[in-house]
């Protein structure tokens, strides 16, 4: 079961048409509990139109940042919550928040020189952007290639915060802008096999780890096109969402 505690909004962000971002205050006394890793997310609960509506999202900022907890949270669809945050929201508001959680551990050893895979789309950026500002003050040694899929450049979540990151850290970073709906990207259409072979073939680099986080077709897709890439099964991790 678990423990929910009330943090209060203290910012609210637009990010793009379709998503905002949230900062959560940490006081003093949750510190500990709310000590956070690269890749890990919350569960967060709040009573809407008298139903209590829970939803998880992962933590964006680096754990460098202590004092604030900052979610990336779209809105698909339907969703109560998602909906509630993107327009109604405000800051000074609280929202109850579970200690946080993890399920795909990204590789913290500082020590080797390792690379990485990244696949996601839409929102599933946030923990990948979590661990690659971790990456570049930590982590000297690592590399991480990221595959990333939205519409286009204006529905990209961190966008020019990913461009800047590529641009300052091109030893450590490399982004693959993946598009269905603009040229503006390095590949159009959607994240398939031809695009992640052809990644593979440019990056011409064994991977130490690949991190797939995403729909359920994503993961089948890529995991199968990166086994018969020669990538063990072992070497694969995923987080799946709806």
């Amino acid at each position: 079961m678990n423990e929910f505690y009330n943090l209060k909004v203290i910012d609210k962000q637009k990010l793009t048409p379709e998503s905002v971002s949230i900062t959560l205050k940490i006081p003093e006394e949750l510190k500990d509990i709310f000590k956070f890793k690269p890749g890990q997310f919350v569960m967060v609960e709040k009573e809407i139109n008298g139903q209590n509506l829970r939803r998880y999202y992962s933590i964006y900022n680096s754990p460098d940042e202590s004092n604030n907890l900052k979610l990336g949270i779209k809105f698909k669809g339907q969703d109560g919550f998602a909906n509630y945050v993107m327009h109604k929201l405000q800051p000074g508001e609280l929202l109850q928040v579970s200690a946080p959680m993890n399920d795909v551990p990204f590789d913290l050893d500082a020590g080797q020189k390792k690379n990485f895979l990244g696949i996601t789309i839409g929102s599933g950026i946030t923990p990948f952007y979590s661990y690659l500002q971790y990456l570049t003050k930590h982590l000297p040694h690592t590399k991480m290639v990221l595959i990333y899929g939205n519409d286009s450049p204006e529905k990209t979540m961190f966008y020019n915060e990913l461009k800047s990151l590529a641009q300052q850290y091109p030893d450590q970073v490399k982004v693959y802008f993946v598009y269905s709906k603009s040229d503006q990207g390095d590949y159009k259409g959607r994240i398939n096999k031809d695009i992640i072979q052809s990644v593979l073939e440019q990056e011409n680099a064994g991977f130490d780890g690949v991190y797939m986080i995403g729909p359920d077709d994503l993961k089948k897709t890529a995991a199968q096109t990166l086994v018969e890439s020669g990538i063990p099964t072992e070497h694969l991790h995923y987080r799946v969402y709806s």
